[in-house]
């Protein structure tokens, strides 16, 4: 008798385990999938070849000559950047050779497992498996992520903000899974300050669970975000490109987020020069009409979660581009993708109060159905246009290769001391204060310059290797 008991109870257990590992394995599946694309994307030299700016600058520079425990707490344009510590620790025990492999497979790794995240947490928020395989998908996949921040560590905070933002607007109801959102709002906040713009989302979070549990993660991102702000007032540094003219800033928001939106960046360099401004208002009222008309057919809740979402989208592009300054987004003579670094958060959040309003306009189908048109032409719509900006060039693109480089260092290393040649100061490397500074070779050591290229004299971004790791 005790033995047919034991059965009955561990047979509804064995359905659940076969489930649990199918899941385990589909998300593996998808993050190695998602982590290839990225890696492949683009023309030329890709992200594996190329060590990209501040990832080889700070980060290696700092992680080949100082512990982590030291650099986790090393301030870089005035506020702590961890998650880019973290995994730069590691490529200083590595092979030198690797180091331009690791930063791009680990940045890829990290989109595509925060791309996981949102796959299970937008299932308390929407209802239909296509809008959550969309939200999932964008994340690794947004168009207009292939110019400047793909596979690149330094761009990882944008990414933690997405996170940040569904994991606290899908608030857990365990404490279990509250102290793993916790792990995701300290780590996006200790990361990046500008984090704070998410936590009204938390208020989504918190309503929607009504228990005091749900305050965990947004007390302890708050707690978080007291620590940058405490580094901030010690290290005062303002990373500052041009004076901020306060009107422009809508015009950026509508050109680089509406309009991308409408069109993918690589399409963008070909009509905002030809038809400036206009074609900007005309996408803007497109898309205020069409966004307006979805707010009528969905519920009260649902409507005022999508305006939030865009009023934080818009914050997100308001506040960095006003701390950095307006100048060279505007420009229609010699128009480019730079700072569009600045757009990844907006447009993942522009397409999440999209994705949210259609999936509550669109009556639900059952799972054995076919899905319903709208979600069909989104996905069309959206793979076009991933597919149109996959080839366009990026800062990557033309190099230098960081084996290209490590073999000058090495043939310069070979030569006697007496003929080698001076070495450029890399201007970005060591640690000081409230960001980087200089770091001047010393006489066994050599400057690699990595991407992206300055065409007017030294190089901007460099990385100063020892002999003894690239001799032989």
């Amino acid at each position: 008798m005790t033995d047919q008991v034991m059965r009955a109870g561990a047979a509804p257990a064995a359905p659940a385990r076969k489930r649990t590992t199918s899941i385990a394995a589909l998300a593996a599946c998808w993050v190695l999938a998602a982590t290839y694309l990225q890696l492949i994307r683009g023309p030329g030299y890709r992200a594996p070849a190329v060590l990209w700016a501040e990832d080889g600058a700070v980060f290696l520079n700092q992680a080949l000559r100082h512990s982590l425990w030291h650099n986790l707490f090393a301030p870089h344009a005035g506020y702590l950047q961890v998650i880019g510590r973290i995994l730069a620790q590691p490529a200083a025990h590595l092979p030198l050779s690797w180091a331009a492999l690791w930063f791009a497979a680990v940045a890829a790794v990290v989109v595509s497992l925060i791309s996981v995240l949102v796959w299970f947490a937008s299932a308390r928020v929407v209802r239909s498996r296509w809008a959550r395989a969309l939200l999932t998908a964008l994340v690794p996949l947004l168009p207009q992520a292939g110019y400047e921040v793909n596979a690149a560590v330094n761009d990882l905070h944008w990414y933690l903000a997405c996170a940040a933002f569904w994991v606290l607007l899908a608030a857990p109801a365990t404490l279990r899974g509250q102290l793993g959102a916790a792990a995701v709002v300290v780590l996006a906040a200790l990361s990046d300050p500008l984090t704070a713009l998410v936590l009204p989302a938390a208020v989504f979070g918190y309503l929607a669970v009504r228990r005091r549990i749900a305050l965990l993660a947004p007390t302890a991102m708050v707690l978080a975000l007291a620590v940058q702000g405490w580094v901030r007032w010690a290290h005062p540094d303002m990373y500052r490109v041009s004076p901020t003219v306060v009107g422009e800033l809508s015009q950026i928001y509508a050109l680089r987020v509406v309009l991308s939106a409408f069109t993918g960046d690589r399409m963008l360099g070909a009509v905002y020069p030809t038809w400036g401004m206009a074609v900007v208002v005309v996408a803007v009222l497109a898309f205020a009409a069409g966004f307006a008309g979805l707010l009528t057919r969905v519920p009260h809740r649902t409507g005022v979660l999508a305006v939030v979402t865009m009023l934080i989208s818009i914050a997100y592009l308001v506040v960095p581009v006003g701390l950095r300054g307006t100048e060279g987004f505007l420009g229609r003579d010699g128009f480019g993708l730079g700072g569009s670094r600045y757009t990844i958060v907006p447009l993942l959040l522009l397409w999440a109060a999209v994705i949210v309003l259609l999936d509550a306009a669109v009556p639900a189908a059952p799972r054995t159905a076919r899905p319903p048109v709208v979600w069909v032409a989104l996905s069309c719509f959206l793979g076009a246009q991933l597919l149109g900006d996959w080839a366009a060039p990026s800062v990557r693109t033309g190099g230098p290769t960081w084996a290209e480089g490590l073999r000058a260092a090495a043939a310069s290393c070979a030569l006697p001391p007496a003929q080698r040649a001076p070495q450029p100061v890399s201007p970005i490397g060591e640690n000081h204060g409230a960001g980087s500074v200089p770091l001047v070779p010393g006489p066994d050591e050599r400057t690699v310059a990595i991407a992206p290229l300055n065409p007017a004299g030294p190089p901007e971004f460099s990385v100063v290797v020892p002999c003894s790791a690239v001799r032989g």
